[in-house]
C-alpha cells in the first residue's frame, strides 16, 4: 500500500506562504494544502495556483501577526495577541497534527531574526529558554510569565526586552528544538528558518527579499527529512541559536 505525502502551509494566501505552496506543488509528489485566516482570500489564492497547472487543496486556518511601531493598541494587547497567534496557535495546531504526521516526517517553523536567543536581554531567561531539558509546559509557563510582566509594565525590568514579536519568535524557536528532541523516537525532524526581510503586506511592502527567493531556503529545509533541530538563516547557513547575533556576522549590521 502506498501513501501520498501531504504538506500543509499556514498563512498561504499571499507572500511567502503563497510562494511556498507553489514550490511544493512543483517539487513534492503528494498533496499540498494552502491555508489562510480569510477563507475568501484563501480560496482565491488556491484558484490562482490552479491556473498555473497545480492542484493544491484549501483549508481555513489562522496564521501569524506583527504589530508595527505605530500600532494604536496598548502594549499588553499587542503582547497578548502576538503570543496567542505566533506562539500559542502554532503550538496548538502542531500538537493537534502530531498524531497524523507519519514517522519520518518533517516540520518547519517560520521564524525570524527576532527569534535568535541573543534578542532576550536577560541571561537568566536565556538559560531557562535554551535548557536542553525544557518541557513544553515549562515553555508555556515562561510565555505566561512574560505576559504577566507586560501587564504590570515590568517586561523590560524583568529582562524580556520591549518587543512582543521577539518573545513570540524566541518561543517558536524554543518549541522547535524541544519538539525535535521529543519526536526523535518517531524520526520526525523539526527545524526553524529565518527567511529574511521578506517583502510583504505585514511589512507594508518594505523588505529586501522576494517571497519567491525566501521560499527557496525554506523548501530545501522542508524536503530534508534526515536532519532536524536546526535554525537556518536566510542565506541557508545553520546558525547557533544561543551564539552571537547573526545579524552582525552574516548581515553586517552594526
Amino acid at each position: 500500500m502506498s501513501f501520498n505525502k501531504v504538506a500543509i502551509v499556514t498563512g498561504a494566501n499571499k507572500g511567502l506562504g503563497f510562494a511556498l505552496v507553489k514550490e511544493l506543488c512543483d517539487k513534492l509528489d503528494g498533496i499540498v494544502y494552502l491555508t489562510s485566516r480569510d477563507e475568501k482570500r484563501g480560496i482565491e489564492a488556491t484558484e490562482k495556483i490552479k491556473q498555473l497547472g497545480y492542484y493544491p487543496k484549501y483549508h481555513q486556518l489562522d496564521a501569524g501577526i506583527l504589530f508595527l511601531k505605530d500600532a494604536k493598541e496598548s502594549k499588553y494587547v499587542q503582547a497578548e495577541q502576538t503570543i496567542l497567534i505566533n506562539f500559542t496557535a502554532l503550538v496548538n495546531f502542531t500538537e493537534a497534527m502530531l498524531p497524523f504526521i507519519a514517522d519520518g516526517g518533517k516540520i518547519v517553523n517560520i521564524s525570524s531574526s527576532s527569534g535568535h536567543l541573543s534578542r532576550i536581554p536577560s541571561g537568566q531567561l536565556r538559560e531557562k529558554i535554551s535548557s536542553p531539558n525544557l518541557t513544553l509546559k515549562e515553555l508555556q509557563s515562561l510565555m505566561n510569565d512574560y505576559l504577566e510582566a507586560v501587564k504590570v509594565n515590568k517586561d523590560i525590568e524583568d529582562g524580556w526586552g520591549d518587543s512582543p514579536y521577539v518573545v513570540s519568535k524566541v518561543g517558536v524557536n524554543a518549541y522547535t528544538f524541544l519538539l525535535n528532541r521529543r519526536l526523535a523516537n518517531r524520526g520526525i525532524k523539526v527545524d526553524c528558518v529565518h527567511p529574511g526581510y521578506v517583502i510583504s503586506d505585514m511589512t507594508r511592502g518594505s523588505g529586501n527579499v522576494s517571497p519567491e527567493e525566501a521560499a527557496k531556503v525554506v523548501i530545501k529545509v522542508a524536503l530534508d527529512s534526515e536532519n532536524g533541530g536546526r535554525y537556518f538563516w536566510h542565506n541557508g547557513d545553520v546558525v547557533p541559536w544561543d551564539g552571537s547575533d547573526p545579524r552582525v556576522y552574516i548581515d553586517g549590521r552594526k
